[in-house]
């Protein structure tokens, strides 16, 4: 599960960092269009490619996170 998700330097996130903690087994995270939805699901999804940003496990142990985002329908839906 995670634990917490730290952003900073990313999109919408350009000013001081920001922390999602306290997150609990489900999160559902909702907002208006440019606010970030979509960059805290890449990081969740890839976390390598935001070197700024990081996502806190609980007990260290990272599971194989699974996100449902406009990325995801695009590389499993979009026909060439």
């Amino acid at each position: 599960m995670i634990q917490s998700i730290h952003i900073a330097e990313t999109a919408s996130f350009a000013g001081a960092p920001e922390v999602l903690r306290d997150l609990s087994t489900f999160n559902y995270i909702f907002g208006s269009n440019g606010t970030g939805k979509t960059t805290v699901s890449r990081i969740i999804a890839d976390e390598g490619a935001f070197p700024t940003c990081r996502v806190t496990w609980t007990g260290g142990t990272k599971l194989q996170p699974l996100v449902y985002n406009r990325d995801f329908v695009e590389r499993n839906f979009d026909q060439p």
